[in-house]
């Protein structure tokens, strides 16, 4: 069994609301292929995903844990402000770095709660 971290390879990206409505961002990331060492990752080995959110640039908080890369996860976001995301990877009770943020702006008319849609 590993009990390196897992290489911080993920990849996160908040689309502009262009396909989605007001009040969801879609959130795209991958599954790590490497160890924090560089070792592989085999793809048999279970992976869950912690997501972050936060202001830009700051620190996040934990809002949810994912079992896989398309999963839909509720926050209490409102309109007119920025939100910032990051996700981790966790194999063996072990969580990997934060990925690099992605942003993303709510229009001022969304509703008090938006939707994270996790893919």
């Amino acid at each position: 069994m590993k009990t390196r971290l897992l290489l911080a390879a993920l990849a996160l990206a908040c689309a502009p609301a262009l396909a989605q409505s007001a009040n969801t961002a879609t959130i795209s990331f991958t599954r790590p292929a490497t160890y924090a060492d560089g070792s592989p990752l085999d793809a048999a080995v279970p992976l869950t995903y912690n997501l972050y959110q936060g202001l830009q640039g700051q620190p996040k908080t934990k809002v949810a844990t994912v079992s896989t890369t398309a999963s839909t996860v509720t926050t209490g976001l409102l309109g007119g402000k920025t939100y910032c995301f990051t996700v981790s990877a966790v194999a063996n009770s072990l969580e990997g770095a934060q990925s690099v943020e992605g942003c993303k702006t709510f229009p001022q008319a969304a509703p008090s709660q938006v939707t994270i849609t996790v893919q």
